[in-house]
């Protein structure tokens, strides 16, 4: 069973959930995240970070290296960036705060299921579809990574 981990940013103003699959890594291996409010000020140039549409996820590199042969990558050739892209340490679904973005969405529609449930069914594919255009659109780095 895969776990996540809720990680407030370093300005405390928004939270990200976290996904560690595979059962390698855990909250140890996060540093700190920062929201697109309190990443102006850090480093683009850092193997130990991921940027994705401003949000930044930094990884704890020593402990992540320590792991690496588990995760088939080299320890000399891992950084954060393949470690989100190949899902060991990265958003749960496409966006930091998609858990609570997703409900929110989920919960006008479901409301619908009760009354008439041919318009939900429909509702919930618009809704799918929609989500997910526009998360191609707003370059999401893991819509980047299915696109490719």
């Amino acid at each position: 069973m895969c776990q996540s981990y809720r990680k407030v940013c370093a300005c405390g103003k928004n939270t990200s959930e976290i996904f560690f699959g595979k059962m390698i890594l855990n909250e140890m291996a996060i540093t700190q995240v920062y929201c697109p409010k309190c990443s102006h000020n850090i480093s683009t140039e850092s193997d130990s970070r991921v940027w994705d549409n401003g949000w930044v996820l930094e990884l704890n590199m020593d402990m992540v290296r320590t792991h690496a042969p588990i995760m088939e990558i080299s320890p000399e050739a891992v950084t954060a960036e393949l470690v989100f892209d190949k899902g060991y340490a990265t958003w749960v679904g496409i966006t930091p705060d998609d858990h609570q973005k997703r409900d929110q969405e989920r919960s006008k529609i479901q409301k619908l299921a009760k009354t008439d449930l041919r318009a939900y069914i429909q509702a919930m594919k618009d809704w799918g579809v929609t989500r997910e255009k526009r998360f191609i659109n707003e370059g999401w780095r893991k819509m980047k990574v299915r696109e490719a």
